[in-house]
């Protein structure tokens, strides 16, 4: 029975009872059927967080600030979840310019002191890619993914080609994020002012995975190298929200 088929049924009720003819009572008032009771409500689900909006990675740190960083002149490209560092080209062309219309000039300059100079051109490179995604990994995934990387590539026994420190993880990163580490890709050390390294940061900055990768040379040396890497980390996980 519905809530109103019994209003109705009790107001029928009192009315007879309150009756004074001499008449009989009428007859008991034959109530409508009850309805049927309907299905329960679904329960109804919270509200799904609201997934973190996209980010434009080259939004959270300019050129300017990479080039601080680094000591050197750089320019910046790509969009979405990549940004790109690099020197900056004219300089570059500029650079090998000169190497090529005085070449003994240059030969000059790489002997000099009885010491072989490498051209700025030649030794000073700048390739960093700080890229951001979002996703649930955790740093022990992460760090087991990159030592999995340095049994494979071990096994091919780079320092045989003059590759030394592959994907091997270093010290956790202080300071940057939820937490961070770096892990060294490769180091060369060709002599005579030629070296390279390859390094790259990992970081988690709430539901965001920042990485941030690099070639350089010449190489700073891990330590240094660490500092920086870490310092671009932080300006970036700053603005992530």
């Amino acid at each position: 029975m519905t809530l109103r088929d019994f209003a109705f049924a009790s107001v029928l009720v009192v009315a007879a009872s309150c009756g004074k003819s001499d008449q009989a009572s009428p007859p008991p008032a034959t109530t409508a059927p009850a309805s049927p009771t309907a299905p329960p409500a679904a329960p109804v689900a919270a509200p799904a967080a609201a997934p973190a909006p996209d980010v434009d990675a080259c939004s959270l740190i300019t050129a300017a600030d990479v080039g601080k960083i680094f000591d050197k002149t750089v320019v910046s490209s790509g969009s979405g979840h990549s940004c790109m560092f690099g020197l900056d080209p004219a300089q570059q062309q500029q650079a090998m310019a000169a190497l090529q219309q005085d070449p003994a000039k240059a030969a000059a300059a790489m002997a000099k002191g009885g010491k072989i100079e490498i051209p700025s051109a030649i030794s000073n490179q700048l390739q960093l890619d700080v890229s951001i995604d979002r996703d649930a990994q955790t740093e022990a995934e992460l760090k087991a993914g990159h030592a999995e990387i340095g049994k494979t590539i071990g096994a091919a026994k780079p320092g045989d080609h003059g590759l030394n420190d592959t994907n091997e993880t270093a010290k956790d990163i202080p300071g940057v994020g939820d937490w961070a580490f770096a892990v060294n890709v490769a180091a060369v050390n060709m002599g005579m002012g030629m070296s390279t390294r390859g390094r790259m940061l990992e970081a988690r900055q709430g539901p965001w995975h920042v990485t941030v990768s690099v070639t350089i040379a010449p190489d700073p040396g891990e330590a240094k190298l660490d500092e920086q890497l870490a310092a671009v980390a932080r300006a970036a996980c700053a603005k992530l929200h």
